[in-house]
């Protein structure tokens, strides 16, 4: 049984969900990070080794947004309460993050199925390469890369939301329940 510091409660936010949010929150900021930087200054060979870990991370992502979206349904009821229109914003905000979050690996999959390569992450074979279909491989492609700089302007606002609204206006203890202190 689960100790009662690994639930959400009204005060904060359980150990389980802040290791998957600061966790993911890592992993984008590094897949992201990864992508501006190669966009930015080109193909350099360190920039070449960062982006190599693209994929694994992605699908490691995927599985670990999945945990995340059912921890959340499973401690709707514990959580910190949001009340008005602000609270419906950042629900709409957040909803907004998760499908983003879902779209991301799951068009980068489909991405990959579509070039016609293997895929197999981390030694693990999700699929074996066929063969290529450029054309939705690139309609793909350019999906999974405006989505990507959709995800990174949203992750800003996160934060910005968090440290000026909650932080400097609100001064409601947000960050601080989601660091695991109570109110």
């Amino acid at each position: 049984m689960l100790r009662p510091h690994w639930w959400d409660t009204p005060d904060r936010y359980g150990l389980i969900s802040r290791w998957l949010h600061w966790g993911i929150g890592a992993l984008l900021l590094w897949q992201l990070g990864g992508m501006a930087t190669r966009a930015l200054m080109g193909s350099g060979e360190w920039i070449q080794l960062w982006i190599s870990t693209h994929r694994p991370l992605g699908t490691l992502l995927l599985g670990l947004f999945t945990l995340r979206a059912l921890w959340a349904l499973f401690n709707l009821p514990r959580r910190p309460p949001h009340r008005g229109m602000p609270a419906r914003l950042a629900a709409c905000s957040h909803l907004l993050l998760y499908l983003l979050m879902l779209a991301m690996p799951a068009l980068g999959l489909y991405m990959t199925w579509r070039s016609g390569q293997p895929f197999a992450p981390l030694g693990i074979s999700l699929f074996e390469g066929g063969s290529a279909h450029v054309d939705q491989m690139l309609l793909a492609r350019q999906w999974h890369a405006w989505l990507g700089w959709t995800l990174l302007a949203l992750i800003i606002g996160h934060v910005g939301m968090a440290l000026l609204w909650h932080g400097l206006v609100r001064r409601d203890g947000t960050l601080s329940r989601m660091a695991g202190r109570g109110r």
